[in-house]
């Protein structure tokens, strides 16, 4: 598993994409012999390399590939785009991925821990991480004990630089979906992060809000490679291709004051899935896989494995538990919100 993200974490012990819009596949970069553009100028249109944007150049539109062969459109200058994912258990994770278009800045990319792209908007999505994570009063990761690896004793959370400062008006596309009374799990999911919640013996009190809007013939905003489309305004949860071994992926945009904007959210249809209140055999519980995709929406990152929350970075077969928030899922969101 790769190493969690300290930035934007609190906890006791310190560590999945839901997107409500959808581009195509990659292509790779500048062509061979082409010249490099100067920073501050206009980047060349369509798709383009992480190399391209370390000389600093602006872009307004276009797509972002990565090594991994993702492809993110660009957000508009001013805003970002983060991806989140959830694993099956045993496979590798998504990396997650920022897309930060500075404007005359130009463009900061960062993949799991690294930072590149251009220099000034590194040097500046940098600091903006490390101002709110000590905001947060994030302490240093400690390592996970005994004592704090179940879901009631670890108050495990890390959060991501965004929140919603209203309520989520989301749509529902179920062309393809894989269990009968899918939206029926997924607006639980939705509202197990909202309102009062009661949990390990505790409640705490969370601003957070949605609202299911209807069923919409438009498709969430990911390409089957797990990247993010360009945004539209519409949050909307689906189903479809996602890479082995994903389960889930959430897309936010939000702005450069970390004001979410919308989120879309797409749920591999390569696995089977339950949304029953009984689950059995080798199915994923959609409720609870759709728990830890809403906590991406709402503001939240991967905690360490073994601390018991909803929000690790995979889930077993039928882990009807992860429909319950533990400890540190409530310390986070309540934080937020």
């Amino acid at each position: 598993m790769r190493p969690v993200r300290n930035t934007l974490t609190t906890g006791a012990v310190i560590a999945l994409v839901v997107g409500l819009t959808a581009t195509a596949a990659p292509a790779q970069a500048a062509t061979p012999g082409a010249s490099t553009p100067a920073a501050g100028t206009r980047c060349a249109t369509g798709t383009l390399s992480v190399q391209t944007l370390r000389s600093g150049c602006t872009v307004s539109s276009g797509t972002v590939a990565l090594p991994d062969g993702r492809t993110f459109a660009v957000p508009a200058p001013g805003e970002s785009v983060m991806a989140s994912s959830s694993a099956a258990p045993g496979a590798p994770e998504l990396a997650e991925v920022v897309i930060a278009n500075t404007g005359t800045g130009g463009v900061a990319v960062r993949i799991d821990e690294g930072w590149s792209g251009s220099a000034p908007a590194v040097r500046r999505e940098q600091a903006r991480s490390a101002a709110a994570s000590a905001a947060a009063g994030a302490p240093a990761a400690p390592a996970a004990t005994a004592a704090a690896t179940t879901k009631c004793t670890s108050t495990a959370n890390a959060r991501n630089p965004y929140r919603w400062p209203s309520t989520v008006q989301w749509y529902y596309n179920e062309s393809g979906q894989k269990s009968s009374y899918a939206k029926d799990a997924l607006r639980k999911a939705a509202n197990a992060w909202t309102g009062t919640i009661a949990s390990c013996d505790r409640t705490v009190t969370s601003s957070a809000r949605n609202s299911y809007v209807r069923l919409a013939t438009q498709v969430p905003g990911l390409t089957d490679k797990g990247g993010c489309s360009k945004s539209n305004g519409y949050s909307v949860v689906g189903w479809g291709k996602l890479p082995s071994g994903t389960l889930g992926v959430t897309c936010v945009w939000y702005d450069g004051n970390g004001i979410a904007k919308e989120s879309d959210q797409r749920y591999a249809t390569s696995y089977k899935w339950s949304s029953t209140t009984a689950c059995s055999g080798a199915r994923f519980d959609t409720q609870a896989v759709a728990t830890h995709e809403w906590g991406h929406l709402y503001g939240l990152g991967h905690v360490k494995t073994g601390t018991g929350q909803v929000m690790e970075p995979s889930g077993g077969y039928c882990d009807t538990g992860s429909r319950t928030l533990g400890l540190g899922d409530m310390t986070g969101i309540a934080a937020i919100y």
